[in-house]
C-alpha cells in the first residue's frame, strides 16, 4: 500500500466512503477532496456514525491506526486530510 500516490489514496478512499456508508447514487469523483465530508457543503454529508464507520473502515483498508476519536473528526473531515493522514502513517518507520 505505500507505494500509492496521494491520488490513488484519494480515489480509493472515496470509493470506500461510499461502499462503507452504501451510498450508489454517487460517482467517486464526485466527492470533493477538498470540502469537508461533515459540513454538508460536500455532495454527501456524513454524521458521526458515519464517521465512526468510516474510521474503523480505513484502518482496516489501509492498516494505520486512529486512536484518538477528536483526532478522528480532524481526519476525516475531508478526503484530502485522510489521504495525507494515511499516507504520512505509511512513511513512519514501523515502531516495535
Amino acid at each position: 500500500m505505500s507505494e500509492n500516490t496521494l491520488d490513488d489514496i484519494k480515489l480509493e478512499t472515496r470509493k470506500l466512503i461510499l461502499e462503507i456508508l452504501n451510498i450508489e447514487d454517487v460517482e467517486p469523483e464526485e466527492i470533493s477532496t477538498e470540502i469537508s465530508l461533515l459540513s454538508g457543503e460536500n455532495i454527501i454529508t456524513i454524521d458521526s456514525i458515519d464517521v465512526l464507520e468510516v474510521v474503523v473502515a480505513i484502518q482496516k483498508k489501509f492498516e494505520v491506526s486512529i486512536r484518538d476519536a477528536n483526532h478522528a473528526r480532524l481526519i476525516v473531515n475531508t478526503v484530502d486530510s485522510i489521504a495525507e493522514f494515511v499516507q504520512t502513517q505509511h512513511q513512519e518507520p514501523a515502531h516495535s
